[in-house]
C-alpha cells in the first residue's frame, strides 16, 4: 500500500514537472512570436514615420511638428531597443533616422509629378500620424488638431510653390501665356483652401503680381497705344 502510494505521488509530480515544463516553452513560445511580430510592426511604423519626416523636412515644415514626428521615431526605437537590443533591425532605424535628421528643406524640390505625389501621400500620412500620436497619448488632442491644420495648409502650399515655380520657369522663357495657366491654377488652388482669410493672403498677393508680370505684352501694348490716343484726343478738344 506504501508502495503504491508512492508511485501515485511520483506519478502526479512528474506529471506536475511536465505541466510546468510544458507550459514554460508554451509561454516562451507565444513571448517570440509577439517579439517577432512587435519588431516586425516596429519595422515598417518606424521606416513610414522617418520617410514621411523626411519629405516634411525637405519641404521647411513647421519645426513643431517634425520634432513630435521625431519623438514618435525615438519611442519606436526605444522599445526595438528592450525587444532586439542586439539587432541589426536597432542599429538599420538609427542610422536611417541619423539620416533624416540631417535633411534640410529643398526649395522647389517638388517641381514634377513624381516628387508631388510622394509629397501628397507622406504629409497625408503625417496627419494620420498625429492622430495616432493623441490615441497613445504622446500628443493631445487641441495640438494635433492644430498640426493637421498646418499639414493640410502645407500640402496646399507645396502644389501652389510647384505650379509657381514652373510659371516662373516659362515666364523667364518668354512663354507668357503657359506661365500664367500655372499662376492661375496656384491661384485657384491657393483661394479653395479651407484656412482664414488672412493666412492665404500673402500668397495672393504674391500670385496677382506674377499675373501681372505674366500677362502678353501685346495685350499691354493695345492697352497703353488705347491710353495715348485717349490723352491725344483729350488735347485736341481743348485746343479746340
Amino acid at each position: 500500500m506504501q508502495d503504491n502510494l508512492i508511485f501515485l505521488f511520483s506519478l502526479i509530480a512528474v506529471g506536475f514537472v511536465a505541466l510546468l515544463v510544458n507550459n514554460y516553452f508554451s509561454t516562451r513560445e507565444q513571448q517570440n512570436e509577439y517579439r517577432n511580430k512587435r519588431l516586425k510592426e516596429l519595422n515598417k511604423k518606424s521606416a513610414e514615420t522617418l520617410e514621411s519626416l523626411a519629405v516634411l523636412r525637405e519641404a521647411n515644415c513647421r519645426t513643431e511638428i517634425t520634432d513630435a514626428l521625431s519623438g514618435y521615431v525615438v519611442s519606436m526605437i526605444e522599445e526595438i531597443s528592450t525587444l532586439a537590443p542586439e539587432s541589426e533591425l536597432l542599429q538599420d532605424i538609427g542610422a536611417q533616422k541619423e539620416s533624416t535628421d540631417r535633411i534640410t528643406a529643398v526649395p522647389g524640390g517638388f517641381n514634377n509629378d513624381r516628387a508631388l505625389k510622394k509629397a501628397q501621400i507622406h504629409i497625408q500620412h503625417a496627419e494620420k500620424l498625429c492622430i495616432e500620436m493623441a490615441q497613445l497619448n504622446k500628443l493631445s488632442v487641441a495640438r494635433a488638431k492644430q498640426f493637421q491644420h498646418d499639414l493640410y495648409w502645407l500640402h496646399v502650399c507645396v502644389f501652389a510653390d510647384a505650379h509657381i515655380n514652373q510659371g516662373n520657369h516659362y515666364l523667364e522663357r518668354g512663354d507668357k501665356l503657359v506661365a500664367m495657366s500655372h499662376y492661375k491654377h496656384a491661384k485657384a488652388m491657393v483661394a479653395r483652401a479651407n484656412v482664414p482669410q488672412k493666412q492665404k493672403q500673402e500668397y495672393i498677393d504674391r500670385i496677382r503680381d506674377l499675373l501681372n508680370r505674366a500677362r502678353p505684352s501685346s495685350a499691354m501694348a493695345t492697352g497703353n497705344l488705347a491710353a495715348s490716343v485717349d490723352l491725344l484726343s483729350q488735347k485736341e478738344n481743348k485746343e479746340e
